[in-house]
């Protein structure tokens, strides 16, 4: 690390380090439990994490279902 603290390697790699983790987690998961139930687990991260934004910006729950079915 040549004379960085913890906190600016962190920093300047979080990226890397987060695509890491988030790939040996997906690949464990495959491993562990199938494709299947790991491709329903990151459907239901993403729709929460949709759901979570559409409640974060100040919409309710009929303006995130509006957006999911496109009504």
């Amino acid at each position: 690390m040549s004379g960085q603290t913890l906190q600016e390697f962190l920093a300047n790699n979080l990226g890397k380090l987060l695509g890491v983790f988030i790939g040996l987690l997906l690949g464990w998961m495959i491993i562990e439990y199938g494709v299947l139930p790991t491709l329903f687990v990151i459907v239901l991260i993403i729709l929460g994490y949709l759901f979570g934004k559409q409640l974060d910006e100040g919409d309710g729950l009929s303006a995130f279902v509006d957006r999911i079915f496109k009504r």
